[in-house]
């Protein structure tokens, strides 16, 4: 194992609401049932409890926006002094509405108050060694080429998770989905995370191997493609020799789910996390694996989540990764 490098997760803390039932939620806020959201507050967050768990894994400097209405509920957060440390504080949250049918299987997203840019400058980066940055969209802030540039001349690796990029807002406050692929973003990155469904919008192909080999002719040397139960495409590209190899990942199945929210976040930090420290991906992807599947079962139980029931969980998943045949 080698000495990880700092992670440093960069983006928009959001205030949440998710709703359960088949009803257009209105557009007002109901301050009872918000909760903390955005990428940076789950693989923030959940970073910070697995590195009791897993000393291995750094427990991250979050680099974000936060209004004051989320930063009292970080109070209750047992490590409230080092997840604020880095905030910057803005007078208002983006607000996101999620909502779900019965069935768990049709969700509508709505978004209030959408975020500026971000400005990677507003932040302190003077650390020891150039960090690892994590950035995650919620919604356009970091769709510039200069941000990337930035991170680019001060970051050993960046992972990205551009699923704001896709969004559009219609005039009462859906999000819907369009295209998106910038080539001067892509140039800056080592890690791409998107949906299956995300990956369509792409527009670089119809099969997943198609895609992430598109991808892979960039500088891009991993790409995540989730795909829920159907769990997840990984591809990589050797840095050595430019050989490219696609992966089917098995979703750990058998639990129950209890929620979703996050859970593309929290995979996209553990596999790169994973990967820092023992520079193997099929164990990566298998770890991440492993650690969503037990967020969306117990979420509200995760300080009893054990080194044991993630390493079970991981041994299988790995052993069912294949590569990939149409």
């Amino acid at each position: 194992m080698r000495k990880q490098d700092k992670i440093v997760a960069l983006g928009q803390m959001v205030l949440d609401t998710v709703i359960h039932d088949h009803q257009k939620p209105p557009l007002s806020n109901n301050q009872n049932s918000l909760t903390i959201g955005g990428p940076p507050s789950f693989a923030g967050l959940w970073g910070v409890i697995l590195s009791k768990v897993f000393p291995w894994i750094s427990p991250p400097l979050i680099y974000a926006y936060a209004c004051p209405k989320l930063i009292s509920l970080l109070k209750n957060f047992p490590d409230f002094d080092l997840v604020v440390k880095n905030l910057k504080i803005q007078p208002k949250c983006p607000q996101f509405r999620l909502v779900y049918s019965n069935d768990e299987k049709k969700r509508k997203l709505f978004l209030v108050n959408p975020p500026l840019e971000f400005d990677p400058t507003d932040f302190n980066w003077k650390l020891r060694n150039p960090p690892v940055a994590i950035v995650g969209s919620v919604y356009h802030e970091f769709n510039n080429y200069n941000i990337f540039s930035f991170l680019r001349d001060r970051c050993s690796y960046i992972a990205f998770d551009p699923q704001g990029c896709f969004r559009q807002l219609t005039s009462e406050g859906k999000i819907i989905f369009g295209s998106w692929w910038d080539t001067k973003i892509i140039e800056n990155i080592d890690c791409l995370k998107v949906s299956e469904m995300e990956a369509k919008f792409l527009n670089l192909g119809t099969y997943p191997e198609e895609i992430v080999t598109r991808i892979l002719e960039t500088p891009v040397t991993s790409v995540l493609i989730t795909r829920g139960r159907n769990g997840a495409i990984l591809g990589v590209k050797k840095r050595e020799d430019g050989d490219i190899r696609v992966y089917k990942v098995p979703a750990f199945t058998g639990g129950t789910v209890v929620d979703k929210t996050g859970a593309g976040d929290v995979f996209l930090f553990m596999f790169v996390a994973y990967f820092l420290a023992f520079d193997n991906e099929l164990d990566a992807i298998a770890f991440a694996t492993s650690v969503t599947s037990l967020l969306i079962e117990q979420k509200r139980f995760l300080l009893s989540i054990t080194k044991e029931a993630i390493h079970l969980r991981q041994v299988k998943i790995r052993e069912q990764i294949i590569e990939f045949l149409r």
